[in-house]
């Protein structure tokens, strides 16, 4: 079943207050979407499925999609998370746009983020504020980001995000959630990332609102509990699902010699995934509605 906004708001909440997290896993196809959906009802928990900004007409050529194919892809993911089990929470996740919200608005989130933290301090408030009117009157949430999280694998000199600074965003953008640095970086990692747990403490407990990890694939367990323990409560998660998935896909077809079945090799490929995704799901300690 979808979420509504205020919904999306409430179990956030909770998230915060009761000391959880809710997964929100990127979905780039067809299967990613399926594995994430089965793994949180295999296991009857929520779930934040994070889309990108499809219907993008300046998305570079080969990251984008066509029209045609963004309007079918999303009413894909609309109809299959409607008629799932367990409550979902469609969520855009980063765009940098105002325009980029509007249009994750139009195609049905129930949450939106604007990615402007790599703006000067007062204009990512005031270009976030502008969203967050415009989504409060569509009930939609919005997160925002304050504190740059990298694209690059680069643990050391990290720049950790400032509490007074994060204080000021949220107070004056009023998003509903924030993500913010904290060590992690997108993408792969090269070195071993070094988060920084007091900060996150420190963030929960000058926001009134929940925070976000970004780039959370590819840590180890204990940090997930730790990141939690100290105050995430959304877990952005996604380029590991692909390489697990990746993987046993090659590996099946590689048991298949010259003629491979291409609906057995996706099939392993998905049977991964879901269970990569259980796993982190339960890790997380994502609680049921």
């Amino acid at each position: 079943m979808l979420l509504s906004g205020k919904e999306s708001k409430q179990y956030l909440e909770r998230a915060k207050k009761e000391g959880f997290a809710v997964g929100a896993f990127n979905v780039f196809d067809y299967m990613t979407l399926e594995a994430t959906l089965s793994a949180a009802e295999e296991l009857g928990v929520p779930v934040m499925i994070s889309t990108w900004d499809y219907y993008d007409p300046a998305a570079p050529e080969g990251t984008g999609m066509t029209q045609f194919a963004a309007k079918n892809f999303n009413n894909f993911i609309m109809q299959r998370s409607k008629n799932s089990t367990i409550p979902v929470i469609i969520h855009l996740d980063h765009t940098n746009s105002y325009e980029g919200c509007m249009r994750g608005i139009q195609a049905g989130a129930a949450s939106v983020m604007l990615d402007a933290s790599m703006k000067p301090l007062e204009e990512n408030i005031a270009l976030t504020k502008k969203v967050v009117e415009a989504a409060r009157a569509c009930g939609v949430i919005v997160e925002g980001e304050i504190g740059h999280v990298s694209g690059h694998a680069n643990s050391t000199g990290a720049v950790y995000t400032d509490v007074e600074s994060a204080k000021a965003f949220v107070e004056g953008s009023g998003v509903n959630m924030v993500a913010v640095s904290i060590g992690t970086v997108h993408g792969f990692y090269a070195t071993e990332p070094v988060l920084n747990y007091e900060r996150i403490n420190e963030l929960n407990k000058a926001l009134d609102v929940p925070l976000v990890m970004h780039g959370s694939s590819g840590l180890k367990p204990e940090q997930f509990k730790e990141a939690i323990k100290n105050g995430i409560s959304k877990i952005n998660f996604g380029t590991y699902t692909q390489l697990v998935a990746g993987a046993a896909t090659f590996e099946a077809a590689k048991d298949c010699g010259d003629r491979i079945p291409y609906g057995k090799i996706i099939g392993e490929g998905l049977k991964a995934a879901v269970e990569y995704l259980k796993e982190h799901m339960t890790l997380f300690g994502t609680k049921k509605i």
